[in-house]
């Protein structure tokens, strides 16, 4: 056999050795509005179930996520059988695995095949369901103007705007709470307050911002590892009880002219930041990543982030939804971040603006130019011993 056949077979085995090892998984997924994928890319809201599905509350019907999309419509008629409507504000999983669904005008819990409807406002002082959140064994409730609901053990208690337990706000934008502690906080318009009771011994107290963050608050997050995240337009605040504050990064880091619209926590503690200019990954005070046009996002306008179990970071922009894949499967969560040169907003003159240097992170320089430090390749070294391996059977 002559030289170039054994070559040839040893290429052939060594493609399949390759090919085997290659994680079969895509890094970036991208859907469209559409019959066979999600309904809409008006994403309002993102909830995940007990087997890890994501479900999508959208301006056009549930859609979710098990691998393949499902769609769910509003069925006319017996609301038993469907949805309330096909605009749906908020979605939440209660502790017995029930999928609740807000709505403008009203509020469902789906059990099994079958819709609950709430539209009672002997319960729901307002049916303007725009925030949802699941405590243990508590359901919390924003509805409109008038402050927020929780559901207990088949009993409703409001709280009321100024009441006897302390709530100081009307219209609750975003509720949240610390891991940690349990502690719930809702953010209004009007500040942020917080409860550490639970059953009948509810009271709220105003959380007195130090003038770290300007107002107004866009939204807050709970830190998986403790505490919550406070964030706007500009920055992002983060508060452990009982006074410990700090900015671990704000727009200026990131890059000048940008907007703050969402963020999402990472398994290694990162911090995933939607903005106007793509997603950053920020860690160690400094940026380790950038997902942007460039990387396969196809808007840098992101509204919204998740992440779900598979460690996929899911994200919404006016033209798509998709996920990117933080981790593989063979790396057991060490993060897969992309590193990219920064993209300057339009709205921004270019001229006040000085380039962004391309972030390397984790990077170690050895050597010189004129001397530059070599390592030895270990694919030479494979294919050297399968070259060995070979020649007891193929002798030249």
């Amino acid at each position: 056999m002559g030289q170039r056949n054994r070559e040839r077979i040893l290429c052939i085995i060594l493609c399949g050795i390759l090919a085997v090892s290659a994680p079969a998984m895509a890094e970036m997924e991208i859907f469209a509005a559409g019959s066979d994928q999600i309904s809409s890319v008006g994403v309002l809201d993102i909830a995940q179930n007990l087997h890890g599905d994501l479900y999508f509350g959208t301006d056009n019907g549930l859609s979710f996520y098990d691998g393949a999309w499902h769609i769910i419509h509003r069925t006319y008629g017996e609301t038993s059988k469907g949805l309330l409507s096909d605009h749906i504000l908020a979605l939440e999983f209660d502790h017995e695995g029930n999928l609740w669904i807000g709505y403008p005008d009203g509020l469902q819990r789906l059990e099994g095949d079958s819709f609950v409807t709430m539209r009672d406002q002997q319960m729901l002082k307002s049916l303007d369901i725009h925030d949802l959140l699941r405590q243990d064994r508590e359901m919390w409730v924003a509805a409109g103007n008038s402050g927020i609901h929780r559901y207990l053990d088949g009993a409703w208690r409001w709280f009321q705007p100024g009441g006897r337990e302390g709530l100081g706000c009307n219209y609750v934008t975003s509720m949240a709470t610390d891991p940690a502690s349990d502690t719930l906080y809702v953010a209004c318009r009007g500040g942020i307050w917080f409860t550490e009771g639970t059953g009948m011994s509810v009271a709220f107290s105003p959380l007195v911002k130090p003038e770290l963050i300007p107002e107004p608050v866009r939204g807050i997050h709970g830190d998986p590892f403790g505490g919550i995240y406070i964030y706007n337009a500009t920055a992002i605040l983060h508060f452990t009880q009982p006074d410990q504050w700090w900015i671990p990064v704000t727009s200026q880091d990131l890059l000048p002219g940008i907007e703050i619209n969402d963020l999402a926590v990472g398994s290694d503690r990162s911090l995933w930041i939607a903005t106007n200019n793509g997603i950053y990954a920020w860690k160690n005070g400094q940026v380790r990543g950038h997902l942007d046009t460039t990387t396969g996002i196809r808007n840098n306008a992101v509204k919204m982030l998740s992440i779900d179990a598979e460690d996929r970071l899911w994200f919404v922009t006016p033209e798509n939804v998709g996920f990117y894949q933080l981790t593989r499967p063979s790396m057991m969560g060490n993060p897969v971040i992309p590193v990219t040169t920064f993209e300057i907003p339009t709205m921004i003159p270019a001229s006040i603006l000085t380039p962004e240097p391309r972030i390397t992170p984790d990077v170690s320089i050895q050597g010189s130019p004129e001397n530059p430090a070599t390592t030895p390749d270990p694919l030479a070294g494979f294919l050297e011993a399968l070259r060995t391996f070979f020649k007891r059977f193929f002798p030249v």
